[in-house]
């Protein structure tokens, strides 16, 4: 069985562009160690929808600069007809609202998609084990919590990206 590795916006927001420090130690690490990234659909369309109404030019989306390069891939859709991927958005969507004191409504649904994504691959069988990377504390420890309610405790790691992205760069000095 494989190991899934599940990255958000956050993530990428983080690296930065394909020239930066951040970007190209995440790719090294990626490419050595022979992980893909998997982005859900949903952090897909947030992380390559821009404005419109502004004349900019982008030269690269970074992420779609790491599709390219082979160490992220788009995940396949979710399956909406899962009861377990429902009921783990919802969970994780109810999480952060009570982590963060808002309405359930109010959270974006690409967040809730990170642990949607880790149990379709586990309770499938596609996955042994899922590493959730995001920025969001909420959303880990959301997706961390909700999936240990339903058995995949020990299958299921939040890893905190801003903590990663320093580790990668402290191991260069």
């Amino acid at each position: 069985m494989s190991v899934l590795h599940i990255a958000d916006t956050g993530f990428f927001v983080a690296l930065g562009a394909p020239d930066n420090q951040r970007y190209r130690r995440v790719r090294t690490f990626a490419q050595r160690n022979g992980i893909v990234f998997a982005v859900p659909e949903r952090v897909y369309e947030e992380l390559t929808t821009t404005d419109t109404s502004e004349s900019i030019e982008i030269e690269a989306i970074p992420v779609d600069a790491a599709i390219d390069d082979g160490w992220v891939r788009i995940a396949e859709p979710l399956d909406y007809t899962n009861p377990a991927v429902s009921k783990t958005m919802d969970g994780i969507q109810r999480y952060i609202a009570n982590a963060d004191g808002r309405p359930a409504d109010e959270i974006e649904r690409a967040d809730p998609a990170l642990g949607a994504l880790a149990i379709q691959a586990l309770s499938s069988g596609d996955a042994s084990h899922a590493y959730i990377y995001t920025t969001d504390i909420a959303a880990g420890e959301g997706a961390e919590t909700v999936l240990a309610s339903d058995g995949y405790g020990d299958a299921v790691t939040f890893v905190n990206g801003f903590r990663f992205i320093d580790d990668l760069l402290s191991e260069e000095k």
